[in-house]
């Protein structure tokens, strides 16, 4: 996630990690200097690297030919792209890349992936496209979401929001829906792009609120916590047209849930569950209907000792879950390819620290 809090967690084991990362034994996936093109079907890993150390990068897996293409930027660019590289959105035929500590948005070709501008925004987190000419950047230690223009490649404004740490955001049905990932808010808060200013906020049932999905049924799920800070993590699930809410689900103390996102059909979350002292309980993937009377008990992929996930994607054509090894942040990290059945797939090699997935269906 790139925050302060959990920076102190990738150094606690990495030794072991060197011991116990176990030998890929799947179909190997071969890797390629050639940079693919702007294709239907690509997906783009977001790796952040370590913290102060300017090794972000990103990588592009061709499912169709099966190849991965590692540090696309800077070898298209002959430069590295930055500190902590966060989050990836695709704009009309723009990449905008959120490199958290280097303090800027860079913007490349979709097809070529050549450099095009750099927007200066402190602590960019995620870009939530809201029209063709405006789209939102959250931001970590501050109160605001910037405004940007996707075409001119300039800011235009910012909000205000009554909380610190802007993180994930949600375009449905013509609102924004904004998190704030600060121990003192227990809300989301609804944002009009048209007058850019909050309509509503919407109380959640947990502290620290950092992500955000949508169901089949048009209900948002809100996932909050922060564990380090005595935040306990919980999972609501909320009418926005009401502002009513339908469930609240408490997860066990010290459990640690990150990166909620659903299936294709928008009938399953999906979520990880992290253990960073290097135990397997609360640790892997897990999975739930939306209609199940409580939280799911067991993982649906379990983390190995000494391993935990800080990556987590569905593929939205097949349904098939991508998840992200970062081995300690002290390596290069893998990426785990699984069926929606619970079946390894395929496991190939990536940058440092990946963490977010981007399915580019344009």
């Amino acid at each position: 996630m790139g925050r302060k809090n959990y920076q102190i967690i990738r150094l606690l084991w990495p030794a072991l990690l060197l011991f116990f990362s176990a030998c890929v034994k799947d179909k190997p996936v071969k890797p390629t200097t050639t940079i693919g093109g702007d294709t239907v079907g690509n997906v783009y890993i977001v790796c952040e690297g370590a913290l102060g150390n300017g090794n972000g990068s990103f990588s592009l897996y061709q499912p169709d030919n099966e190849t991965i293409s590692n540090n696309i930027y800077e070898a298209v660019n002959g430069q590295p792209l930055g500190d902590v590289f966060e989050s990836m959105q695709r704009i009309g035929d723009k990449f905008f890349l959120c490199i958290n500590n280097s303090d800027k948005v860079i913007v490349i070709d979709a097809a070529s992936k050549k450099h095009i501008a750099s927007i200066s925004i402190p602590k960019p987190r995620h870009i939530l496209p809201v029209s063709d000419i405006k789209a939102y950047v959250s931001t970590l230690f501050s109160n605001k979401v910037y405004i940007i223009n996707p075409q001119t490649c300039q800011v235009t404004g910012s909000i205000t929001i009554p909380a610190q740490n802007t993180e994930a955001m949600l375009l449905h049905k013509g609102a924004a829906y904004c998190c704030a990932w600060d121990t003192s808010s227990n809300k989301v808060y609804k944002l009009n792009p048209s007058t850019d200013k909050i309509e509503q906020e919407i109380v959640v049932g947990g502290f620290a609120p950092h992500t955000i999905a949508v169901d089949k049924f048009d209900m948002l799920w809100v996932l909050s916590g922060n564990v380090t800070k005595g935040k306990r993590a919980a999972l609501t699930r909320i009418d926005p047209v009401g502002e009513q809410t339908l469930a609240i689900y408490q997860f066990p103390e010290k459990t640690d849930p990150i990166r909620l996102v659903t299936n294709t059909a928008k009938d399953e979350l999906y979520f990880i569950s992290v253990n960073y002292k290097g135990g397997t309980e609360h640790n892997g993937i897990y999975r739930m209907g939306i209609t199940d009377a409580g939280l799911p008990e067991q993982p649906f992929i379990q983390a190995k000792q000494y391993q935990y996930f800080w990556a987590l994607g569905v593929e939205p054509v097949t349904d098939k879950l991508y998840i992200g090894d970062p081995k300690g942040f002290i390596q290069k990290g893998s990426v785990l390819v699984y069926s929606n059945k619970g079946e390894k797939e395929k496991e190939f090699s990536v940058g440092i620290g990946p963490g977010h997935f981007y399915f580019d269906t344009k």
